[in-house]
């Protein structure tokens, strides 16, 4: 029986229809971006976070894929002698002494022990850092290449606030870890602030005293005056400079001032009174841990107010003056 005009005009819309959605399929499969919200995030950026490359969200990934991988499936990407780490990405290339690096969830993962702690230096880093290559990514995660101009003239942060909610949302090598706030005063604004400031992403916390506990399995929120911090093992390290912490500030003892430096580990401005700081850092091989602190009890308000995903993104760590969100290390109009 022959078919009717009709029904033969509906079976190849219908074919059309098929061949289109599987077209999507498809291309959801082998693409870049996965629209569902899950997947991975690259951010790619130049001069310590100053300038954006790349910002892409959703990018599929399998757990154990390299972040090298990952990063070509977004970006043109030329490889590095040795094919470890890239030379340049969707053509901004690494130039002299400038290099790529990579955080996992704003941690610089690092292969190697620790060194035995000794009474003058309480933290050295592993020799080696894990190349984009050899660095896994899992669902969740976010990795941020970021090109820095020059040679090292300090140790590389090993934690960066740019990329919040993270590390606390998803961790690290696919484990997550549980989360504290350690406040000097924890029924305090700033610590409730901080709190807050997790609640946002569903991300649940412990809350309690600053150093009255010790969980060596645990990322850590410290929140008070440098004065109140300054002990803290991870958060101290700040206070020695960046050649030892990675943080392109450095509080005084005292805690009243801290001292914002440039890329070359130069101090370029202080803040006094009402200076709030944003760090993150890390202990030995422990999880990460951030300093949300100032030089007074308004300093440590203003640097709560300041622990936003919009606020730190892109940024190694920063600093708060009065309305005033300074990135660090400090460059261009922000010295003055």
């Amino acid at each position: 029986m022959p078919r009717s005009p009709l029904r033969s005009t509906r079976v190849r819309r219908l074919a059309v229809v098929l061949a289109a959605a599987a077209s999507v399929v498809g291309a959801a499969g082998c693409g870049q971006v996965d629209e569902s919200g899950t997947g991975v995030r690259v951010l790619v950026t130049t001069d310590d976070g100053a300038r954006t490359v790349l910002d892409r969200a959703g990018v599929q990934a399998t757990d154990e894929e390299s972040a090298l991988a990952v990063l070509r499936r977004v970006a043109r990407v030329e490889l590095a002698p040795g094919g470890q780490a890239p030379a340049s990405i969707d053509g901004v290339a690494a130039r002299g002494a400038g290099a790529w690096r990579l955080w996992l969830n704003g941690t610089a993962l690092r292969t190697g022990e620790m060194a035995a702690q000794t009474p003058d230096v309480n933290l050295q880093l592993p020799p080696v850092r894990v190349t984009p290559r050899a660095t896994k990514v899992h669902n969740g995660d976010t990795l941020w290449f970021d090109l820095r101009s020059g040679a090292e003239t300090a140790s590389e942060p090993r934690g960066v606030v740019g990329t919040f909610p993270e590390p606390f949302e998803h961790g690290a090598e696919g484990k997550r870890w549980p989360v504290r706030v350690e406040c000097a005063d924890p029924r305090g604004q700033a610590c409730r602030m901080v709190r807050d400031a997790l609640v946002r992403f569903d991300i649940p916390a412990v809350s309690n005293l600053l150093r009255t506990s010790y969980n060596p399995e645990s990322a850590r929120i410290a929140v008070g005056t440098w004065a109140q911090l300054r002990e803290d093992p991870a958060a101290g390290l700040a206070e020695r400079g960046p050649k030892d912490s990675g943080v392109y500030a450095r509080p005084t003892a005292d805690g009243r001032r801290i001292a914002l430096l440039d890329r070359a580990g130069e101090p370029v401005r202080t803040l006094g009174a009402g200076a709030g700081l944003i760090f993150g850092s890390r202990y030995r091989n422990e999880p990460p841990s951030w300093a949300v602190t100032g030089t007074d009890a308004a300093g440590v308000l203003r640097a709560a107010g300041a622990l936003d995903a919009a606020t730190l993104k892109g940024k190694l760590a920063v600093a708060v003056a009065g309305g005033d969100v300074v990135p660090l290390p400090v460059r261009g109009a922000a010295a003055r």
